[in-house]
């Protein structure tokens, strides 16, 4: 792994670390609500890819003249998500474990209203939403070991998609047939 590979990527990772805190931040301040939405998490989702692709294409660019191997590519990748999710799952256990629990419980109660509303909207059976929504109460999505799972199950699924990243950018090596 070259060095302007990985300096690109933890440069790149710093970036989307810091976008993701201030999304937090401004949904925190001004909705909590903001953190039931639907969008909030394809907005936060294309926001890493789109810093995550910008990085890697950075990074193809200091490799000019010299091949941009997929493993270059991945690497730069594979840092830039790394280092900012990682960041922005720091950010969220400091803010919603430390800072303000009551969050957290306010967050959990209008994500268990959302789920009632839309499962009813689905026809789903009494039953069924009471003890999803039991689960969801005794579960406390904002714990500090709960959060690391979200952290490491959504870096398995940015990884995935890393790959096709890397697909995309890698160059073929010229001396190979």
């Amino acid at each position: 792994m070259e060095k302007s590979t990985k300096s690109t990527g933890i440069t790149y990772g710093i970036y989307l670390g810091v976008f993701l805190i201030l999304m937090t931040a401004l949904a925190y301040a001004f909705d909590l609500s903001l953190f039931t939405k639907w969008w909030y998490g394809i907005i936060s989702f294309a926001l890493l890819i789109t810093i995550a692709v910008i990085g890697v294409k950075k990074a193809k660019t200091v490799h000019a003249g010299s091949h941009f191997s997929f493993k270059n590519a991945f690497t730069a990748y594979f840092l830039i998500v790394l280092i900012g999710t990682l960041i922005a799952t720091l950010f969220s256990i400091l803010l919603f474990s430390v800072i303000d629990t009551e969050a957290a419980t306010t967050v959990t109660e209008l994500t268990m209203e959302t789920s009632r509303a839309m499962m009813e909207k689905f026809g789903a059976p009494e039953a069924s939403i009471n003890e999803a929504l039991a689960e969801m109460q005794t579960n406390n999505q904002f714990s500090v070991m709960n959060q690391l799972k979200r952290f490491v199950f959504s870096l398995g699924f940015y990884l995935v998609v890393g790959l096709i990243i890397a697909l995309i950018f890698r160059e073929k090596d010229p001396n190979k047939i």
